[in-house]
């Protein structure tokens, strides 16, 4: 019984000195998440500045794609670099990145800002899920989860809103400048609080067949998500890239030096079922991408309106996972099991009621469409907590470091190939040959109605990993 919570358990949480760790992790996923926000609402005015409007769609890529390397940089720790090392170079990587994106005279040397800041990023993360398992004792891993992702959705609520009034006062590249002196004063605080070493060693060598393997996945899914027009070119990269994920997994298995958890690609394993459900649960929530685009095309919004619609996702996510997370038992396998059938509800809620003609911007017809947005994001917030808690406990001998840089790759990997299905529907739906009220609807349709077989085809898979503990004595925390 000695695992299991404490009323007092998000005290807990804060105490023996473990409070500035706290600060650490949920600092360095804070980065990442305002950046995020803030830079999609900055970019228009970037554009007006610098130029550079056919590129815009691959500050998103180069950022996605740089960050999942990262997470690929965390898994194999080069040069024995330990995790103190590693945060504070992720932290010095983000800051030189945004130095470099608000200097930036043109659109390419933007990219290259995005790229660098892009690593620094998704290191800050990879790095931060890594030390939940060495900073916290086991039964507080579902509240340190909880609390890290619950800082998207404060970062949704401020990064439009700081973006914005920077774009306002015409003084956009000050919004990246003001991240570098966050990050120098992160990585400070890093180097005294993060340990200079694991306990576990890093890779005796390089899975270098892997990583070209899941890089090419990861830039054909990047490019396939950028395509408009033909819709076959963009499926054709679409299906490379599962080709390429499906042979990283058969090589992985049989590798000595493997770039995911041994297990990962094992139908007889406990870590397979959970890295699916995991893949799937991320994978339903980026449809939410195209929701500003219809809000504003269909129902008449302005750009501000639309953006804090979709920050209702993260609204529901945060307050799903601080809700539930200390949860155990039954309640627990029940809401593991309940999180996918609220994102069905929701997508399904989301094609019924999105892809309507409302050009006179009544409030009325937006109403389910939020209901549905904030159950989108709880769905993933009261199963997240449990599924990665499960994920760690799992994690093979020696492992556990592997094993939570793979989160991070499979987070940012679901987000890539989420976007790219995405565009992939919407632009068969027509939406590429010309933006007109018709294309809209039948594009908010298509995507919504195709995409509800998404978080369906998660819900045996939580099942039977419920039904694979039901029996077990004593619950483990998160659960």
């Amino acid at each position: 019984m000695a695992n299991r919570p404490s009323p007092d358990g998000w005290r807990e949480l804060f105490s023996n000195g473990r409070g500035l760790a706290v600060a650490v992790f949920a600092g360095g996923v804070g980065l990442q998440a305002l950046e995020t926000f803030i830079g999609s609402t900055l970019l228009p005015s970037v554009v007006r500045e610098i130029g550079g409007l056919e590129l815009f769609a691959w500050n998103t890529t180069v950022f996605i794609v740089a960050s999942i390397i990262a997470a690929i940089f965390a898994a194999v720790r080069p040069f024995g670099i330990g995790p103190r090392g590693s945060y504070v170079f992720a932290a010095l990587g983000f800051a030189v990145g945004s130095l470099v994106c608000g200097a930036a005279p043109n659109m390419e040397t933007m990219l290259v800002g995005r790229a660098v800041q892009g690593f620094g990023a998704g290191l800050l993360t990879a790095m931060s899920y890594a030390m939940i398992r060495q900073v916290f004792p086991q039964a507080l891993w579902g509240r340190a989860f909880a609390l890290i992702s619950s800082v998207w959705g404060v970062a949704t609520l401020i990064g439009p809103a700081v973006g914005g009034a920077f774009a306002l006062l015409d003084a956009w590249r000050w919004a990246f400048w003001l991240l570098v002196p966050a990050a120098g004063v992160l990585g400070l605080v890093a180097y005294r609080v993060i340990p200079a070493r694991s306990d576990e060693r890093g890779m005796a060598r390089v899975p270098v067949l892997q990583i070209l393997l899941l890089t090419g996945a990861v830039l054909a899914v990047s490019v396939a998500s950028i395509l408009t027009g033909s819709v076959l070119l963009p499926a054709l990269l679409v299906g490379l890239a599962v080709l390429a994920i499906l042979a990283l997994g058969v090589i992985d298995q049989h590798r000595e030096t493997r770039l995911f958890p041994r297990g990962t690609f094992s139908l007889t394993s406990p870590l397979s079922p959970l890295f699916a459900a995991m893949l799937l649960l991320n994978l339903a929530i980026v449809c939410d991408m195209f929701v500003p685009l219809f809000v504003q095309g269909l129902h008449g919004q302005s750009p501000l309106v639309a953006g804090y619609m979709v920050a209702l996702v993260a609204v529901g996510w945060s307050s799903g996972s601080v809700l539930t997370s200390s949860w155990t038992g039954p309640r627990a396998r029940a809401v593991m099991l309940a999180g996918p059938m609220l994102q069905a509800i929701a997508i399904f809620g989301l094609a019924l009621f999105l892809g309507r003609s409302n050009p006179a911007g009544d409030l009325l017809p937006l109403v389910p469409v939020g209901i549905a947005l904030v159950l989108l994001g709880l769905g993933i917030g009261i199963s997240w907590p449990h599924v990665s808690a499960r994920l760690l406990r799992a994690a093979p001998t020696g492992e556990g470091d592997l094993t939570t840089a793979s989160i991070s790759m499979v987070q940012l990997f679901a987000s890539g190939l989420g976007a790219a299905i995405a565009g992939v529907i919407v632009n068969g739906a027509g939406l590429a040959a010309g933006q007109t009220e018709a294309t809209t609807i039948a594009a908010s349709n298509w995507l919504y109605g195709l995409f509800v077989v998404v978080p369906l085809a998660a819900v045996p898979i939580l099942w039977q990993i419920a039904r694979s503990t039901r029996h077990r004595i004593v619950e483990q925390p998160a659960e």
